[in-house]
């Protein structure tokens, strides 16, 4: 069962540093633009300066998070108009994110609303360098060179006035990285799930926007992750912010800004108040409330895996989380019975990088990243292990001891001497949680998998959301990239480890959902496929059953209905498929061929939620009027089901 977190608890358990702050002379900066301060040079001339940036502050994966250990985590809270903030009196304005790229093995920058959910991500390859002459040290067969730029501007609303010719950004690479601060997320909505309210407890309705975005986002969180970061930070390479006047194109000097006390921030306690707390905490009652299913269990392990919640404050869109729940006492009963804890599994191919040789990734590793952390009771992470550490790491790394073909053995003590065939030479990776504090409240073991390739079907993110990896038996959806766990005494233990065995295919899909569990049962089986079906099919859902599918650009799109099975292809997923269409008369999208793609967020036996990717520069339009047709296939059975809806006007134009 899903511990409820509110963001308070999760962001503020980070062990951020303060942000720093310069002493230098900034006094007379202007703070009101008329239109004739800054006559000559540019935006970066007159403001990449310490009197207009703010640093992010920096944190890595201790505290209550429930974090990787080997990562760095720079944030910035931002307030656009909440109501739990001081009055906003500054004209509209913008966040400009500036940095260098990291020497990593994984980056992005990615943006939450004021639920603390996912709304936007940039992942690192996706981000274009400042100017001509930068370069993105994560593209394929690019090796890392420090002082690479990039700045992301964050828009929060308003409309571009006549810029001052020394605040323009005329001939940089800025736009392209554009995120939008007043979008709400699209996904996890409990107002399409009419039996949470029939629980008896008045619950508050989940908050959206409208077509006409006449309800946006009031306040968020900018989250910069960089895992197995081998830069120093310095005032140099921190991430900094600067916050520009939208009329203007000018900066804010960060004294004022700061003594405004309701623009930016890194302070948690002050953050986290603008964050709307209650539909936090209802995320949670909701996640917390959707069921547990399973279809299968490994004999062979003495522990489970399925993947974790869709809803996690702050979780990376880029990763999937599969979990392993610790029976309570576990650690105190191997240390009195002389035993440890084995993981058996095998470990796709991941990049070189980082390095300071001159490396770089090819493009064709299985996946970006991948580690094992052991977390304790508070989501206190103890350990991560990661599948390979740079040389010369900034921070403590202890990689994964990998045979040729990537398997893996694992051993975990939690007090018991190091046995003397555990060693690297031996094919063992050692582990010995004893060296850290609250190492008996072990409770979970996670599993982090970022950025799989589209060719490796084996990642946690084929695992549909709270539902157990194991299919059978014997096999599972990540085949022996999911861990074999046993028990076993120093001398059982082979004086030489071989692989793991088992069945080795991924993402084969019983014909049928999975059963639910519940703390009195816990029986997993693959039930009776329904008959396929869609019942509704809606845009935004401000309120229980008001279903309608309105015209706007990239529609959130919700079907309703039954027997849709479980898509093969892992969530999010964005792209085209064999089993979902959204056609007009005049194109589709979302199949092989269609001219416009889809991003598909949830797919569940019951509901499927996406958005399309339509109505964008006059290509699929969609407008009031016409008939818009759904068709849903289910990827075991190939059954198919079509649904035809009517397109609805706006109740007037989008606001900005």
């Amino acid at each position: 069962m899903k511990r409820l977190l509110s963001a308070c608890v999760l962001f503020a358990g980070l062990g951020w540093l303060p942000a720093g702050m310069y002493a230098e002379n900034c006094a007379g900066l202007p703070t009101h633009f008329s239109g004739g301060e800054f006559p000559t040079g540019n935006f970066f001339s007159n403001f990449n300066n310490s009197c207009y940036l703010i640093p992010l502050s920096t944190g890595n994966g201790s505290g209550g998070q429930e974090g990787d250990l080997n990562s760095v985590y720079n944030k910035l809270y931002f307030n656009i108009n909440s109501p739990n903030a001081p009055l906003q009196t500054l004209p509209p304005y913008q966040l400009i994110i500036m940095g260098e790229f990291p020497n990593s093995r994984y980056f992005s920058i990615a943006l939450y609303d004021n639920h603390s959910a996912f709304t936007q991500n940039l992942t690192d390859v996706n981000i274009v360098p400042l100017t001509s002459n930068d370069i993105n040290p994560y593209e394929p067969g690019v090796a890392f060179v420090s002082g690479q730029q990039y700045v992301v501007p964050i828009d929060l609303g308003g409309t571009p006035g006549t810029l001052e010719t020394g605040c323009k950004m005329n001939g940089y690479n800025v736009a392209v990285n554009a995120m939008d601060g007043t979008e709400r997320h699209e996904y996890i909505n409990w107002n399409l799930d009419p039996a949470f309210f029939q629980q008896g407890t008045p619950y508050k309705t989940h908050e959206v926007d409208t077509p006409e975005h006449s309800n946006p986002n009031q306040a968020g969180t900018v989250l910069i992750r960089s895992y197995l970061d081998l830069t120093a930070m310095t005032s140099a390479t921190q991430p900094h912010v600067i916050v520009r006047d939208v009329a203007s194109g000018c900066a804010y000097p960060a004294a004022y800004i700061n003594s405004l006390a309701n623009v930016v921030t890194t302070n948690s306690n002050t953050g986290n108040v603008w964050q709307n707390q209650q539909q936090v905490q209802e995320h949670n009652v909701y996640a917390n409330w959707q069921s547990t299913q399973c279809w299968g269990a490994i004999q062979s392990s003495e522990m489970q895996w399925l993947r974790g919640d869709e809803y996690t404050p702050g979780a990376n869109p880029d990763s999937s989380y599969i979990l392993a729940y610790v029976p309570a006492g576990l650690a105190q009963q191997l240390l009195n019975n002389n035993e440890f804890l084995r993981l058996r599994f095998r470990v796709p191919t991941t990049p070189p990088t980082p390095c300071t040789n001159g490396c770089s990734r090819s493009g064709n590793e299985q996946i970006r990243y991948v580690s094992v952390s052991f977390q304790a009771v508070g989501g206190n992470t103890l350990a991560s292990i990661p599948d390979s550490c740079p040389l010369n790491p900034l921070t403590a790394c202890t990689p994964m001891v990998q045979d040729p073909n990537g398997y893996v053995t694992l051993v975990v003590g939690v007090g018991e001497p190091q046995p003397s065939q555990v060693t690297p030479a031996n094919g063992y990776t050692w582990l010995d949680l004893s060296q850290v504090a609250n190492y008996l409240q072990l409770n979970q073991i996670a599993i982090r998998n970022i950025l799989p390739a589209s060719t490796f079907e084996c990642a946690g993110q084929v695992v549909p959301y709270k539902v157990g990896e194991a299919t059978s038996a014997a096999a599972g959806l990540m085949g022996l990239y999911s861990p074999v766990i046993d028990f076993q005494t120093a001398s059982q233990l082979p004086t030489q480890t071989s692989p793991v065995t088992g069945s080795s295919t991924c993402a084969i899909f019983p014909y049928g959902p999975p059963a639910t569990t519940s703390p009195t049962n816990q029986v997993c089986s693959v039930l009776s496929t329904p008959p396929i079906a869609i019942t509704g099919v809606t845009t935004q859902c401000a309120t229980p059953g008001n279903y309608a599918v309105v015209e706007q650009s990239q529609p959130p799109i919700s079907i309703l209905g039954n027997g849709f099975g479980s898509f093969p292809l892992g969530l999010p997923y964005t792209g085209d498929s064999n089993f979902l269409e959204i056609a007009e008369e005049n194109w589709s999208a979302g199949t092989p061929g269609a001219t416009c793609t889809v991003t598909v967020g949830e797919w569940s036996d019951t509901e499927i939620s996406l958005v399309a990717n339509v109505n964008e520069n006059g290509v699929c339009p969609m407008a009031a009027g016409d008939k818009l047709t759904v068709t849903v296939w289910n990827p075991q059975t190939l059954a198919s089901t079509a649904f035809t809806t009517t397109v609805a006007a706006q109740n007037g134009p989008r606001k900005p």
